[in-house]
């Protein structure tokens, strides 16, 4: 349905501000608990202590990382050992040296910093979203549900996405060199940066692939320095191994052991009605296809992160703020358009997408219903091209 500038301008600010009032009450209620110790961050804490007194080598011993959680936080009985690869435990080190409190707000503090320094680097590219109104680039970051989760929770999915985000605006301004070293750095969630660097290796983006390997075998010394050979396994056993997470720990209101949304939570819905392994054998084969598919189109970064969010197994649904990046994209290129079917299609499926997540929570609805519309993104996101000479992310988007 066509809107004028004043009636979408007005639609955006009454939907901003109820998403917002969502954040607010989600932040209000998961700061308090995370404080007193029911947060993701205590991982990261333990971690970042072990290393700074000695015991690297344990970081991933469940035993030895329950006794210090026990010591340092609270006794909960909950078994949360470091999983990521040991160089990421070096970023908390700084906060192990303080209370376990102190060093949750300090590090909610950096990551609120990192989040306005993404939009201060993004929103030069979203000048139509600026057009519509001037706080709607912050906006998209501020009142996308995840982002919320994720600061209230103490992850690291912050820090994930403002690399991306630096690795994705130097792709697009040509600079593929720097775009690999950036993505290289976010190898602590290598279930991702492994299978975009795949996927820019079949566009035959040289560049981004040096400077990603570079930066790997970088953070790789460090975490075998840190670890040993014994640490290296064991993380690349969690992403290899482990079940993926779909149960929901409602003792932190609901924001712990969130599934990601994507094929395999999608055909995992249909458990009651097919055998398990005629739905695992589907996911395999439809992730397959989906990344197939993707490595035969135009080198697109929004595109990769899109479909390494669905083909992947093992994320959390922290690393759904991703999915701000190809958010933006359309919804800066598609918001204000008034006609043309598939431009009003494309922007209904990315204004759903965006605020999908804050109403599934209200509503106590599995996050897995948000699969089909991250597929819906796949027709706005396919044409797109890494024209360097582009002045704004968005106009990478072909005017269908």
């Amino acid at each position: 349905m066509p809107l004028t500038p004043k009636s979408l301008r007005l639609t955006v600010i009454a939907v901003s501000v109820f998403l917002g009032l969502v954040q607010i009450v989600v932040f209000s209620l998961g700061v308090p608990a995370a404080v007193s110790g029911r947060a993701g961050f205590r991982k990261f804490y333990v971690a970042g202590y072990m290393v700074r007194t000695g015991e690297a080598r344990n970081l991933y011993d469940d035993d030895r990382n329950r006794r210090l959680r026990d010591e340092l936080i609270s006794q909960d009985g909950v078994t949360e050992a470091f999983d990521s690869p040991a160089y990421e435990a070096l970023l908390f080190v700084p906060l192990s040296l303080m209370k376990y409190g102190v060093a949750y707000i300090a590090f909610l503090a950096t990551n609120l910093v990192l989040l306005w320094l993404s939009i201060h680097t993004l929103r030069p590219f979203l000048e139509k979203l600026d057009n519509v109104w001037s706080w709607l680039p912050a906006i998209v970051f501020l009142c996308f549900f995840p982002v919320v989760v994720s600061l209230t929770q103490g992850q690291d999915s912050i820090i994930l996405l403002t690399l991306m985000l630096f690795s994705a605006i130097s792709f697009y301004r040509g600079r593929d060199l720097t775009a690999g070293v950036f993505l290289g750095l976010t190898l602590f969630k290598f279930e991702f940066a492994l299978l975009i660097a795949l996927l820019f290796l079949f566009w035959r983006r040289w560049r981004i692939g040096a400077g990603f390997l570079v930066t790997g075998v970088v953070v790789a010394m460090i975490s075998l320095l840190l670890a040993g050979v014994g640490g290296l396994r064991a993380s690349a056993h969690h992403v290899l191994f482990s079940s993926p997470p779909t149960a929901v720990d409602r003792r932190d209101f609901g924001l712990t052991g969130l599934a990601l949304p994507n094929l395999h939570c999608l055909f995992n819905a249909l458990n009651s009605y097919i055998s398990p392994r005629i739905l695992e054998g589907a996911t395999i084969v439809c992730s397959i296809l989906l990344f197939a598919w993707t490595a035969t189109r135009t080198a697109n970064f929004a595109l990769a992160i899109l479909v390494v969010l669905l083909v992947n197994t093992y994320g959390t649904f922290y690393d759904a703020v991703l999915l701000v990046i190809p958010i933006a994209m359309v919804l800066d290129a598609r918001l204000a358009v008034s006609t043309g079917l598939s431009r009003l299609w494309s922007r209904n499926i990315v204004s759903v997408l965006f605020v999908a997540p804050s109403a599934c929570f209200l509503a106590g609805l599995s996050y897995c219903l948000l699969s089909p519309l991250m597929l819906g993104l796949l027709m706005p996101l396919r044409f797109t091209s890494a024209d360097s000479q582009q002045a704004s992310i968005g106009q990478t988007l072909s005017p269908q």
